[in-house]
């Protein structure tokens, strides 16, 4: 029967996941092929072996591809004989959880947001990291979690006119929110990350006590602003806002700072003191095709500090190994918030008051700003 065709091919799919992850002997594992039909059986087997012998990495593509090829991919398919490649959907906590769930799982790492590895590590949807493999001393302090891994920041700082503000440049959030001393318009992201921090601080709250966060106390903050500010979803958009001159001051991405550096001919200046340094982490969904070994041998290599420069030097973003900071070539040190001159000027991002509250910070805020 047509319909026993199709049951069996699916029990021999799922049977070749199976197989894989070790919870499906051989035996059984090619008794269900034949079932599913001989010709297909060897197409079924080689899609399970190839799954189990690469490393799927999960992140938002562009440049993120090219740089941890450079930085990371090929150094570890050197090592191990495993090549990487890359799935460039952008592995948003939904993703993750309905990847999981349907038990389709075509991913072995996702380079997300730590808020993101306490959340679905909680609800159940990743595997623990092995930090018998993974070394937790090549990780800043308070950034390696059960379910994830921090191997980059990135962060969220502003950017300032120093044509407009040349004689006292603005150098605090509370500078940032002070449209009086500095008129003109401003640029906040969008999606309260970040956003919500700085106007905690520009309302004198210390870095110390910013989590966890009065958000009425920060909305209140931001209205106070609204009308001399513009939101921004995307990286590209706060770039082109403040290289257009539609801001005086504009919040950016911290991975575009130096090219709106660039841009605007140093018109436009980063001001890193009160930066947010948010933490991405490497989690693994569970039940990932290339199994638990080969994903943290990977994520092992990741946490080299050489490599954490190259892909510094190459993407932006910051080494989340403590031998990398001191590592961090001259040109670019200004830009990293983990850089030895940086790290005690930024605000250390809490994942876990984000995982918890991160939902309703951010209704509050698109609400506000509506």
């Amino acid at each position: 029967h047509m319909q026993d065709k199709m049951f069996y091919k699916d029990l021999a799919f799922t049977g070749a996941k199976d197989f894989k992850s070790g919870k499906l002997g051989r035996r059984d594992f090619l008794f269900l092929c034949a079932l599913a039909g001989v010709a297909t059986s060897s197409v079924i087997a080689g899609d399970a072996e190839a799954a189990a012998n690469e490393i799927v990495l999960w992140n938002w593509g562009g440049d993120a591809v090219k740089c941890h090829t450079s930085a990371f991919g090929t150094a570890f398919t050197k090592e191990s004989g495993l090549p990487v490649k890359y799935d460039t959907s952008g592995p948003l906590q939904g993703k993750i959880k309905e990847m999981v769930n349907s038990g389709n799982v075509t991913a072995d790492v996702a380079d997300a947001d730590a808020f993101d590895a306490i959340a679905l590590g909680k609800s159940g949807h990743l595997e623990k990291i092995d930090y018998s493999v993974v070394d937790k001393k090549k990780v800043l302090e308070g950034f390696a979690w059960d379910y994830g891994v921090s191997i980059i920041f990135y962060g969220y700082a502003f950017m300032y006119d120093t044509k407009k503000f040349k004689g006292n440049p603005p150098s605090t959030w509370a500078d940032f929110f002070n449209t009086k001393k500095y008129p003109g318009k401003r640029s906040l992201y969008k999606w309260a990350n970040g956003s919500l921090e700085g106007a905690l601080m520009a309302d004198g709250v210390s870095k110390d006590k910013v989590y966890p966060m009065d958000l009425d106390r920060a909305i209140n903050k931001i209205k106070a602003i609204k009308s001399d500010t513009i939101f921004w979803g995307s990286g590209s958009e706060a770039q082109q806002m403040i290289v257009n001159g539609e801001v005086s001051m504009g919040m950016v991405w911290l991975n575009r700072a130096k090219a709106v550096e660039a841009d605007t001919n140093g018109r436009f200046r980063l001001n890193m003191n009160e930066a947010i340094a948010m933490p991405g982490a490497y989690l693994v969904p569970k039940g990932n095709p290339a199994g638990r070994a080969n994903v943290m041998k990977f994520i092992a290599s990741c946490q080299t500090a050489e490599r954490q420069i190259e892909l510094l030097r190459c993407h932006g973003m910051t080494p989340s190994n403590p031998e990398a900071f001191g590592m961090i070539p001259d040109d670019l040190k200004r830009f990293a918030v983990t850089s030895d001159e940086n790290l005690s000027r930024v605000l250390l991002n809490d994942p876990v008051w984000w995982a918890e509250n991160g939902g309703d910070a951010v209704n509050k805020f698109l609400e506000a700003i509506g």
